[in-house]
């Protein structure tokens, strides 16, 4: 698949993004090698390879919501402005 300059114009659209001509071809090359790699990796014969390498201890950890009252203060701290006890950011969009 040969990513094209319009590929990457749409994609940077798609993500709200202004390109350059010369971040187009950057990204174009980039894309291009990101996708060999993709297509290198998909043509690798797995069927016979088993996992090896799985972490046990993920589940472990207790999913308990903690309060840490100074703790949310001082990082709200950092902020600017407050509202409502939450740190007031700018808007994204």
């Amino acid at each position: 698949m040969e990513i094209t300059k319009k590929d990457v114009e749409l994609a940077a659209k798609l993500a709200k993004m202004k390109v350059s001509e010369r971040e187009v071809a950057i990204y174009q090359e980039q894309l291009e090698a990101l996708f060999k790699w993709v297509r290198e990796l998909a043509a690798v014969n797995t069927d016979n390879v088993k996992l090896t390498n799985v972490n046990h201890c993920a589940h472990l950890r207790a999913d308990v919501p903690t309060s840490d009252p100074a703790l949310a203060a001082q990082l709200r701290s950092a902020f600017d402005e407050e509202q409502d006890h939450c740190a007031k950011v700018k808007k994204v969009l």
